[in-house]
């Protein structure tokens, strides 16, 4: 029965949560998510800051030791104390860069853990019919690659950034008090060289959403491309076949060459303007020594501090690009984020009794009706089977009862408590769900059966998985439960991973049990063994069965038919049979496939 131990889940940070009060978007909720370790960073910017002055401590020393040497009596005590703090200078600026650099990465590093821990937390609370609208290759990127692009702009665009404003502003500012013209003279590259970066990254048609929409759609087509390989040999076809896949790849290449053809003309633009301005410092310093208005040392002085100053900027304009595409990424973050959560109760109202009942329920995906005013009833410790066509909404009655999703009419209930009222996790503790697909981790044998309950001992996993049949196949293995799944070319046939999910859901031991065509991809001796787990399984449960073998469900307790979301026949076995209506037809039809045989192989191999 449920345990009341409660499985730790990642916990979820609610500063970054998108329904509290002032949350920003653009550039501003990329502030915010830095804030996140705002007292590393502060610190990160200060050293950044002290590193950009000291930058400029040697130049500035070496004018002085050019001003010393060039006077009538050198004093050379003073020169080689001035060629001291210029080594001192140098080693404090790349001190402080380092420090600024370790502090605003273990702020980046922590930030994208939490943000990361928060965001699984909260994908987990999400119903799965936001999973069944997203693609695997988008949840991935997001979680993936979004997030790791924000380590880039709070480990080194923001110190970077400190460094752009500080050592231009610092460099033209003492230079103005030496010479104002001079001082001009090295600025006028810069408006220019604004202008141009502006216009090389404007975002007009949203181009960052593009490039993230076409890298995500590449992203989705490999992974389904990597999944039908098999097809894709079977079939003797090349990459050129998977059309969609292809496809894929063209676009995201094509708009990538197209962004970076627009983009290059005014950032070519940029690196000649903010790279120029020895051009405009020369002539303009020249006509000044020659008029006696300034002494070579000082156009020295230009030529070292005025060349130089605009480097941070250059490389800081390099992020214009990035920065659109960490934003554009931040804001699909927040789009899961935003998505509104299961809603959940604080009560602790649990049933006495495990009776399903379904009352007047409506549910559409969209705008696709699936089930329309639903009535029916599983009888506690029963079993009750779900048959009918493909798409009749088997699974989705299945999945309503664990509320993977919410009813839009009706209730359903447990024990005469609505699902909604359950404490979700103990819902969840109450409820074994054998699927059809079976997933395993590439873990243990053993934690895959444990499902991470590490207090469950090694003699209790064993037990249930001989209960399962699934302990010969174990102990054959080359580590037996210490297995791990996936790894050194392990890998289970179907059956015999249906066998390990059987395993866990006896060892759960729940009172309710849904089965949704658990022996699908078995074969004959495979099915019979998981049969064979199946009557241990069910034992004192209420048990629900979706199955496509109509031989398998003979003798449940009942039998229910759902055709187009609508209950149109329910009974027993023989009851249903002397209907003669859907269930019927589906019988014979069963009962003919089961005996179809080739009877003429020699005209179907033209002999």
């Amino acid at each position: 029965m449920p345990s009341d131990k409660k499985e730790k889940l990642p916990v979820k940070n609610r500063s970054f949560d998108m329904t509290s009060p002032g949350v920003k978007t653009g550039f501003g909720r990329l502030l915010q998510i830095a804030g996140q370790k705002k007292a590393g960073l502060v610190w990160s910017c200060i050293f950044s800051f002290l590193s950009a002055l000291m930058s400029l401590t040697p130049l500035i020393i070496i004018y002085l030791i050019s001003n010393e040497l060039l006077s009538t009596s050198v004093d050379q005590s003073r020169v080689w104390t001035l060629a001291l703090l210029a080594l001192g200078g140098a080693v404090a600026r790349f001190l402080f860069q380092y420090i600024s650099l370790v502090l605003s990465h273990v702020a980046a590093f922590d930030i994208l853990y939490g943000l990361r821990r928060h965001l699984v937390a909260h994908l987990g609370v999400l119903p799965i019919g936001f999973f069944t609208r997203q693609s695997s290759g988008k949840i991935k990127k997001i979680i993936n690659d979004d997030i790791e692009e924000l380590e880039l702009f709070i480990a080194h665009h923001i110190p970077d950034f400190v460094t752009a404003i500080t050592l231009p502003s610092a460099t033209l500012l003492y230079l103005s008090f030496k010479s104002p013209i001079l001082a001009l003279s090295a600025a006028i590259p810069l408006p220019f060289a604004w202008f141009a970066q502006k216009s090389a990254f404007r975002d007009k048609n949203g181009l960052s959403r593009r490039y993230h929409d076409a890298l995500e759609s590449m992203n989705s087509t490999i992974i389904d491309y990597v999944r039908g390989m098999p097809i894709v040999k079977i079939f003797n076809q090349t990459v050129d076949s998977f059309a969609r896949f292809k496809e894929s790849v063209e676009v995201y290449t094509g708009f990538c060459i197209k962004w970076a053809k627009k983009s290059t003309p005014p950032f070519a633009l940029f690196s000649v303007m903010i790279n120029s301005t020895l051009f405009f410092i020369v002539p303009a310093g020249a006509f000044l020594v020659i008029e006696n208005r300034i002494d070579m040392s000082l156009l020295l002085l230009f030529l070292l501090l005025g060349t130089g100053y605009a480097a941070p900027i250059n490389r800081v304009a390099s992020y214009g690009a990035t920065l659109g595409q960490i934003n554009e990424g931040v804001k699909r973050i927040d789009e899961i984020l935003a998505f509104p959560e299961l809603p959940t109760t604080s009560g602790k109202i649990l049933p006495s009794s495990y009776e399903i009942e379904f009352k007047n329920v409506s549910f559409s995906y969209g705008s696709a009706k699936v089930l329309t005013d639903l009535n029916l009833t599983a009888a506690s410790e029963s079993i009750t089977a779900l048959v009918g066509p493909s798409g009749a909404g088997k699974t989705t009655i299945a999945e309503l009862i664990l509320r993977f999703q919410d009813v839009d009419e009706g209730e359903i209930t447990i024990g005469g408590i609505n699902v909604k009222d359950i404490p979700h996790d103990r819902l969840m503790e109450m409820i074994s769900f054998v699927f059809q697909d079976t997933f395993l981790f590439e873990d243990t044998i053993r934690e895959n059966i444990r499902m991470g309950k590490k207090n469950i001992p090694d003699d209790e996993v064993i037990k249930a998985a001989k209960l399962a049949q699934a302990h010969g196949f174990i102990s054959s293995l080359t580590e037996g439960y210490n297995t791990v799944f996936g790894a050194k070319g392990c890998h289970l046939s179907g059956g015999e991973k249906q066998r390990i999910a059987l395993a866990r859901a006896i060892l759960k031991d729940a009172p309710i049990v849904i089965l949704d065509e658990a022996t699908a991809f078995a074969d004959p001796d495979n099915e019979l063994e998981i049969q064979k787990g199946f009557v241990k399984l069910m034992t004192g449960k209420t048990v629900i069965v979706i199955a496509h073998r109509l031989s398998t469900i003979r003798n449940t307790d009942q039998i229910l038919v759902i055709n187009e979301g609508v209950l149109i026949e329910k009974g027993n076995h023989l009851e249903l049979l002397k209907k003669g209506d859907l269930y019927k037809d589906m019988w014979e039809a069963h009962i003919g496939a089961k005996n179809w045989k080739l009877n003429n192989l020699e005209s179907i191999n033209g002999r």
